[in-house]
């Protein structure tokens, strides 16, 4: 465990490596950041025992080898000052000044949302992030080194569910905004991290695996730099760095399960990087190379001429050595190699803070409005952030960045909206493709325009790849159908007010509603009318929280009556009869309610006994029967071909009755199924439910209690 004494050398290192750039007294600022955020911390210990002036410390000297500006270095420091402890952000401003006070500002709201306990925080951090990056991109970049951090010393928290959860969202979140702003060594490390604590077995044996080929393969590659260096010198070029690395080990096993391949399998483990002095030799380097190696055909990219989104610089390209072996070069001048370890970041060296916005941020400002107006998902957004990506040319020469597994309709929106909803074919590299062709680099990408189409129709969302297409065609559906879906979503309305015994008014007047549909900004009856009938707001969203905000007040009323309990199993000579408002199965918690022929078994929180006469009610219980009863299981996901007979034979697995099965696949080409069974009991019920949700694609699982298959067939 490090001593105070320690934190002290490391800001004292910080400071004497600013001193080379910047004025004393900027440099002074650092140091009394740092002694203001030990003061604020002083009786405050971390998770594993350390003080917690560790954790910022260790965060700024992150952000400070990124080669970010002294407000950011402060930032740093001061970055857990507003939230965990009593000193407001005023405090922050009137000491350091708006600038540094509102990037700490930005960090606090980030992280309350990080420790809510709700799904529907990642959402908001995404968001969160989006507009943080939009007013200052120093707050997502110090934010990073901050979870690299925590993710460095995620062995601190005692709780194993804690650490995962913040392994996933490491992963699914941080990452690829880390790959997105082309900070790989902090994108590298935290996939690695997260790997190891979501993965240990998988992370264990792949680093032995990566081990023992290094110390095989060592040899091989200060032989193979060897070689490099010799011919480099032979032809004048002064080069800066030869280096050979191993690839990491999540992306050695990402590489290993999408391409189905065992780890001796993967030949381009390593890669050997050359940094020479400026451009023109990178392009001198190329050449030098392949008159002494062999290039593999289609394997070289030239990112000097057409960058990355995110700004990354390079030549790549594989080739065959006079041994036999495929290598991997990449070739980067010194600017090229420090943007290429921190992205976005490096900008402060190069560029004395004057960072422009990406293409990058532009877009994840467009989701979020996307993303207010229900036309994509988070998860949409989050995988996106992780894919790779491809470039494409226009007609004139432009280079177009797409995510990988782009289609022509992709390329169609990313020129323009009205080329997009026009859209008519497309020829590539000069031939005419389908629309579910998917790009490849280099390609040359022509689209037929149709002005006289109706534009698109629901299918064309088979093929649309990209978050932007797939907004742009929803947002177009839902403008030409506003009419119908208007009305469907009134019936929507309807159908849940006659369901709960709330008119509408009163659903949509609940204070609960308001700040559900509030948070989704839907502030108007006819903009929620639309998305409930579009699709974009499923209606088990609106159905989970009215039955949330309507059980309470219901159970309070409903008391279960005196008397003896009788089991059902015993109710001989009595018609017994299972209502089909709860369809309640052994497991439950039931209660009967005496009709003029009989006994009705009901869930002790069935809405329809909101209005039953209390002295009907009798107490009854399950016995052990060996009936079978009936249950609907609801599922929602993305449509496929083969998913219907994919989720049957997973009903078959567990050797459970089909009874009956409905589908259907909605205008924003989400596929609805229900299926009814025949169950034993709630645990099997259960167990079934648990079951399905691993099927590929199913987003959502959940047993409805009503008999809406019934009135869906009747209708049909």
């Amino acid at each position: 465990m490090e001593s105070e004494e320690n934190y002290k050398i490391v800001i004292s290192r910080i400071i004497e490596g600013l001193k080379k750039d910047h004025f004393q007294q900027d440099v002074e600022l650092v140091e009394k950041a740092y002694e203001f955020a030990k003061e604020a911390h002083k009786n405050q210990t971390r998770a594993s025992g350390e003080l917690y002036i560790s954790h910022p410390v260790q965060v700024a000297k992150i952000v400070y080898d990124m080669g970010m500006d002294i407000p950011s270095i402060c930032t740093a420091l001061l970055h857990d000052v507003a939230e965990d402890t009593d000193i407001p952000i005023e405090e922050i401003e009137k000491h350091f000044g708006p600038e540094i006070a509102n990037m700490v500002n930005g960090l606090t709201k980030i992280k309350t949302l990080e420790n809510e306990d709700i799904k529907f925080s990642e959402i908001e951090t995404i968001r969160k992030m989006i507009f943080a990056m939009a007013q200052d991109m120093r707050v997502v970049l110090i934010k990073l080194a901050d979870r690299l951090h925590n993710m460095r010393t995620i062995e601190g928290f005692a709780e194993a569910s804690k650490r995962k959860e913040k392994a996933r969202q490491t992963l699914e979140v941080y990452a690829p905004i880390a790959n997105r702003l082309g900070i790989y060594t902090i994108k590298r490390e935290l996939e690695d991290l997260s790997f190891k604590e979501l993965y240990p077995q998988e992370y264990i044996e792949i680093k032995k695996l990566v081990d023992k080929k290094l110390q095989e393969r060592s040899q091989e590659i200060e032989y193979y730099k060897s070689q490099i260096a010799g011919v480099l010198d032979q032809n004048g070029i002064k080069y800066v760095e030869i280096s050979g690395r191993a690839k990491h080990f999540y992306s050695i096993w990402m590489k290993m399960k999408e391409k189905n391949k065992s780890f001796d399998e993967i030949y381009d483990l390593f890669a050997i990087r050359i940094v020479v002095k400026n451009i023109p030799m990178c392009y001198e380097t190329l050449g030098v190379i392949h008159s002494l190696w062999t290039p593999v055909p289609g394997r070289f990219k030239d990112y000097i001429a057409a960058p990355k989104s995110n700004g990354y610089r390079a030549l790549h390209n594989t080739v065959v050595t006079d041994r036999g072996e495929f290598l991997e070069i990449q070739i980067k001048d010194e600017q090229m190699n420090h943007e290429a370890e921190y992205g976005m970041a490096a900008h402060w060296k190069y560029k004395e803070g004057n960072i422009q916005k990406s293409e990058f941020i532009d877009k994840l400002l467009e989701w979020q409005r996307d993303y207010s107006k229900g036309l994509v998902g988070w998860k949409e957004m989050a995988t996106e952030m992780s894919l790779d990506e491809v470039f494409v040319f226009t007609p004139t020469g432009e280079v177009k960045h797409l995510t990988k597994g782009s289609t022509p309709i992709d390329f169609a929106y990313s020129i323009h909206t009205d080329i997009g909803n026009h859209y008519a074919g497309a020829s590539v590299n000069g031939r005419l493709v389908p629309m579910s062709y998917q790009l490849k680099d280099g390609d040359r990408v022509q689209i037929i325009v149709d002005r006289n189409s109706e534009g698109p129709n629901a299918s064309w969302l088979k093929y649309a790849h990209s978050v932007h297409t797939r907004a742009k065609i929803k947002k177009f559906l839902r403008d030409k159908f506003a009419s119908e879906y208007q009305e469907k979503g009134k019936e929507i309305l309807r159908e849940l007010s006659k369901k709960y015994h709330l008119t509408v008014e009163e659903i949509l007047s609940k204070p609960e509603i308001k700040a559900y549909l509030r948070d989704r900004n839907i502030e108007k009856d006819d903009e929620l009318e639309l998305r409930l009938g579009s699709g974009a707001i499923k209606v088990y969203q609106i159905e989970k929280f009215l039955g949330q905000i309507s059980k309470p007040e219901f159970q309070h009323e409903i008391t279960e009556p005196e008397g003896t309990e009788i089991v059902v199993d015993d109710l001989k000579g009595i018609e017994v009869r299972f209502a089909k408002c709860c369809n309640p199965v052994p497991g439950d918690r039931i209660i009967g309610v005496v009709t003029k022929n009989g006994v009705s078994i009901h869930t002790v929180d069935c809405l329809n006994l909101k209005n039953v006469d209390k002295n009907k009610l009798v107490r009854v219980s399950w016995g052990n029967s060996n009936e079978l009863f009936g249950a609907n299981i609801v599922l929602e996901g993305d449509d496929r071909d083969g998913l219907l007979n994919d989720i049957m034979n997973r009903i078959k697995e567990k050797h459970i009755q089909i009874v009956g099965v409905t589908s259907w696949v909605d205008d924003v080409r989400i596929a609805h199924i229900i299926v009814r069974v025949n169950v034993a009991n709630l645990v099997q019920l259960n167990d079934l439910i648990n079951h399905l949700k691993k099927e590929k694609g199913i987003s959502k699982v959940y047993r409805e209690r009503g008999n809406s298959l019934e009135s869906r067939n009747s209708k049909s």
